[in-house]
């Protein structure tokens, strides 16, 4: 048993932790906008009138950035859950 517990304080490394895991947990908001933000962005369809390849490969080109924005978003969603229960965790256990 170390000191802070025998005095009913809070384990330094879990503050330290907790406020580390607040700065991230702020962080991954950010990016999270962005990335909302820049997904707005993305055309949702070609140019009507354009035909051919070089339209077809645009249209690819669109949906595979959409996508791999799509992908980014949920895995940001994801890290600012797992942010969440982290700090929860220590909390439950600080106080």
């Amino acid at each position: 048993m170390t000191d802070h517990s025998i005095l009913g304080l809070p384990d330094p490394a879990d503050l330290a932790a907790r406020a580390a895991l607040g700065s991230q947990l702020s962080g991954l908001g950010e990016v999270v906008g962005r990335l909302e933000r820049l997904r707005g962005m993305v055309p949702a369809a070609g140019p009507g009138s354009w035909r051919g390849p070089a339209q077809s490969a645009y249209r690819a080109s669109v949906a595979d950035i959409g996508r791999g924005l799509d992908e980014a978003i949920a895995a940001a969603h994801e890290a600012r859950r797992s942010t969440e229960r982290a700090i929860h965790t220590i909390s439950a256990r600080v106080g």
